[in-house]
C-alpha cells in the first residue's frame, strides 16, 4: 500500500497531479482544497495517499492533511 509520497511536483492540472519520487512519476487525483494549496511546479511536496483498487481501475488519491 502507498501511504505517503514526498517528491517534486512535476505537473498539475485540476484535479490531477504528477509527483516525481526518485525518478518514478505518480499520478494522483486530489480534492480542490488540496490542489489550491500545493506549491508550484518544480517544488517539493508531501501528500498523504489512499490507493483504491477496483475491477476496472486503480486510482491513487492524494491529500495535504489527514482531515481531508
Amino acid at each position: 500500500m502507498i501511504g505517503r509520497l514526498t517528491g517534486t511536483l512535476a505537473a498539475k492540472a485540476p484535479p490531477r497531479l504528477l509527483v516525481d519520487v526518485a525518478g518514478v512519476g505518480y499520478e494522483l487525483d486530489v480534492p480542490m482544497s488540496s490542489f489550491y494549496n500545493l506549491p508550484g511546479i518544480g517544488e517539493r511536496c508531501t501528500l498523504l495517499t489512499h490507493f483504491v483498487v477496483r475491477e476496472d481501475a486503480q486510482q491513487l488519491f492524494g491529500f495535504l492533511t489527514h482531515d481531508e
